[in-house]
């Protein structure tokens, strides 16, 4: 009898125990992924065509602009051409972090002040609680204050614009110029659906809010031909140096620059050299007391090479008159010191231009380089 009795009271505790469990089971987890299903947003695939229409608000009062993706490219940076309406006209260029680099007044011919190096306002992938930080100089009233940032992905939630409701992606900066004991709280919305930031809420008086947008529903992207040349054997190893301005006006737009960081990005896309980063190879220009630009002596060309482990180097020089650009390229054997190729081409100062011309320099230089290592 006592036996029984034990095994009953076994069971019904085993019973119990049971029943609990599946009570707890009913109580919804904690979520570990965001609303709408989303649990990171990448990178943003631009098309050309892509269109948004934003209003700006400041102390100087309100500007609509129009943004219109004009070109992409294959490693995923993208020019926009940027309207408002007072009638200026921008060509903005963005690497594939989503940072403006580059942008140039079309009417004028000449680049307008961004920060620099470029802001990183977005961080791919985005996530909630991701952070990072950047700092920058920026002009304000003709002086450079250099900020100091704090970004973090405070919530993904659903924020309401004239252009509609969107699931977005929340973050906060914080912000500060030291020497002017200023400090600054930004909240802002990416939205991936609109692939943009739809909402900006300042506590400095500046902001901004998606008033339309438009996205192309097929991809135009060009197809860039690559050279029609057999590579045989392990590529070649190049370094590019920063190209010369040859006047005024090509320094002042700082086009030297501008001109080999997109040439550099042709190089990458023609898969047909090996390229030395720049950091590297700025750290043996440094080794020598010079700046990037100007260096297009071949007896200097020869010995960076051979010092960043170069089989050649690019370089080469940018003139501007008016609104016209000539780019010289030309490339040179590390060994001998000798120019194997040289290339040149004449177009209009704007993004789309120097970027079709620096394509078809890269181009011929690569055709004409592996023809002559036949």
């Amino acid at each position: 009898m006592i036996k029984k009795y034990y095994t009953f009271i076994v069971m019904l505790l085993s019973f119990i125990v049971v029943f609990s469990t599946l009570g707890c089971q009913t109580t919804p987890s904690k979520q570990t992924h965001l609303p709408g299903k989303i649990v990171s947003a990448s990178f943003p695939k631009m098309m050309i065509g892509d269109s948004w229409v934003i209003r700006e608000f400041s102390k100087k009062g309100v500007v609509t602009r129009s943004r219109t993706i004009i070109e992409t490219k294959p490693d995923g940076s993208f020019m926009e051409e940027v309207t408002d309406d007072k009638g200026t006209t921008l060509n903005a260029y963005y690497n594939n972090k989503y940072q403006c680099i580059v942008s140039i007044d079309v009417e004028k011919g000449n680049a307008v002040k961004i920060p620099k190096p470029p802001a990183k306002r977005l961080e791919f992938p985005l996530f909630v609680g991701k952070k990072w930080n950047d700092e920058f100089d920026a002009w304000k009233r003709g002086n450079i204050r250099h900020f100091i940032n704090e970004y973090v992905v405070d919530k993904y939630e659903t924020i309401n614009t004239k252009a509609g409701a969107f699931k977005a992606f929340k973050i906060i900066r914080l912000g500060s110029i030291p020497k002017k004991s200023w400090k600054g709280k930004e909240e802002y919305w990416y939205s991936p659906e609109a692939k943009r930031i739809v909402r900006s809420i300042p506590d400095w008086r500046y902001g901004s809010e998606l008033l339309s947008y438009k996205l192309a529903l097929a991809d135009k992207t060009p197809k860039i031909e690559k050279p029609k040349i057999i590579i045989k054997g392990e590529r070649v190893k190049i370094g590019i140096i920063e190209f010369q301005s040859l006047n005024e006006e090509a320094k002042k737009d700082n086009l030297g620059k501008i001109v080999s960081e997109m040439l550099t990005t042709s190089f990458v896309n023609s898969e047909s050299f090996k390229i030395i980063e720049r950091e590297q190879l700025q750290k043996v220009v440094q080794e020598f007391q010079l700046s990037q630009s100007g260096i297009i002596d071949t007896s200097y060309a020869k010995q960076i090479g051979k010092i960043a482990g170069a089989d050649a180097i690019v370089t080469g020089s940018v003139t501007k008159i008016g609104n016209d650009l000539r780019l010289d390229a030309r490339i040179i054997d590390v060994e001998s010191g000798i120019i194997l190729t040289a290339e040149k081409s004449v177009g209009k100062v704007d993004l789309k231009s120097i970027g079709m011309m620096t394509d078809q320099i890269v181009a011929n230089l690569v055709n004409k380089f592996y023809e002559n290592r036949k």
